[in-house]
């Protein structure tokens, strides 16, 4: 079965033929103008991790910003990916963005928050994701939705929530970019950015 890209293949992307020098501020503009341009959850990334044996494992989440060193999201460190960062703590991730056929991936080493910004991440969700949160054990066996349910209304209600000592702020620092645009003619374009002793180098490569 033929499958085709969906998507706006008509964008400008003058970065692919005169790359700027540093990709961090080039990939914030690219998540602004997805925002503008209507893309639906230009936040979500699918993060890849892997076990003490290398056996991967993947996930969907929200990347809650860029700052000046990479990608930062929160999580519980007894979840599985949290497990897994501990273990080995090197992650990728990727977004793709189908209304206008770009793609992002970030990877490179992870490191954890310290508490005062991961307090500020934690409270920077809404009240009812601080409950159900806060009332949850992410990755662990469900025993009963409905109480599982009583206890992030009952936490909802009772005035403001502690961040969970076991939930942390998590930042994948980046050591390789790539942008990608697709193309109907398969002619795709990537840009690939690779962090070398401090300084950021820049190539194409081929489809």
């Amino acid at each position: 079965m033929a499958v085709t890209l969906s998507g706006d293949p008509t964008l400008v992307l003058p970065e692919f033929d005169s790359p700027p020098r540093e990709p961090l501020a080039l990939l914030r503009a690219w998540f602004a103008a997805a925002e503008q341009r209507g893309v639906r959850e230009p936040w979500a990334a699918t993060l890849a991790t892997a076990d003490e044996d290398g056996t991967p494992s993947t996930r969907t989440l929200a990347i809650k910003g860029i700052d000046e060193r990479g990608l930062v999201f929160g999580s519980f460190t007894g979840s599985r990916k949290g497990r897994e960062l501990a273990a080995r703590p090197r992650a990728s991730l990727t977004f793709y963005w189908r209304e206008t056929l770009q793609q992002v991936t970030v990877a490179g080493p992870v490191e954890t928050l310290p508490d005062d910004a991961s307090d500020a991440l934690f409270h920077d969700r809404p009240p009812l994701a601080q409950a159900t949160t806060a009332a949850s054990r992410q990755s662990e066996p469900l025993v009963s939705e409905a109480e599982l349910r009583a206890a992030a209304a009952a936490l909802a209600a009772g005035g403001p929530i502690a961040r969970p000592a076991d939930w942390t702020g998590y930042r994948v620092v980046a050591e390789r970019i790539e942008l990608w645009y697709g193309s109907t003619d398969r002619l795709h374009r990537r840009l690939q950015y690779t962090l070398i002793d401090g300084t950021w180098t820049a190539q194409r490569l081929q489809p």
